[in-house]
């Protein structure tokens, strides 16, 4: 995120070249009005516009045997599940002491196709109204047998985001084609057809003495 940020900032210092002959004002200065420049963007942007949230990048370990690891740790589904629909991964072949030997294409693991099909849908966080900083929500995670049909997706707002299964102890349920047609509900509060539509968390592995 530093990186992109820092990018942005020197793209737009670039593009405000001094006219020809003009000397260059200075690297505090540019880059001050950089940031104005960046402030008034978003302040004269249309709120009633979709913006998706900021899409970090991960690097992926993927060694010559064993699990694909992220930061030294080995990938967990709880982690696989935060990245499914809103980080792009960058796979990086490793040798067993962890020197790179290949970068693939960077990557989501949802198609932009269907993203776009979301977004075009639902157009704003189905559960405040929230037009900016918009994530891809599985109703149904992955990882509790879920799929990425659109039929199985909505759009939320960071904020809404955190508390949704599978991290959280509320879930969405109910039909995302129809404009009021999901609701937010406790797990414990779910119906018996809620339930089925949400599915179940995969069981524990059990624990040896």
């Amino acid at each position: 995120m530093g990186a992109q940020f820092e990018k942005t900032i020197n793209d737009f210092m670039e593009a405000r070249r001094p006219a020809k002959g003009e000397a260059w004002d200075t690297f505090e200065h540019r880059a001050a009005d950089a940031l104005v420049a960046l402030c008034e963007s978003v302040a004269g942007g249309d709120e009633h516009t979709p913006a998706w949230a900021v899409r970090p990048v991960a690097q992926l370990h993927i060694p010559l045997s064993g699990p694909a690891e992220f930061a030294g740790v080995p990938i967990a589904d709880s982690l696989l599940e935060q990245w499914r629909a809103n980080v792009s991964v960058e796979p990086v072949i490793v040798d067993d002491d962890g020197v790179p030997l290949a970068f693939g294409k960077r990557c989501t693991f949802i198609s932009p196709k269907i993203l776009r099909a979301v977004l075009l849908r639902d157009h704003h966080c189905r559960i405040c109204g929230s037009t900016r900083g918009l994530h891809v929500h599985h109703l149904r995670p992955r990882t509790w047998g879920g799929t990425d049909d659109i039929s199985g997706l909505a759009l939320v707002c960071s904020t809404c985001h955190r508390p949704l299964i599978p991290h959280g102890p509320f879930a969405l349920v109910g039909n995302p084609n129809v404009p009021d047609g999901l609701r937010r509900v406790h797990l414990d509060d779910l119906t018996p057809e809620e339930a089925e539509q949400v599915g179940r968390p995969p069981p524990r592995p059990e624990r040896r003495e």
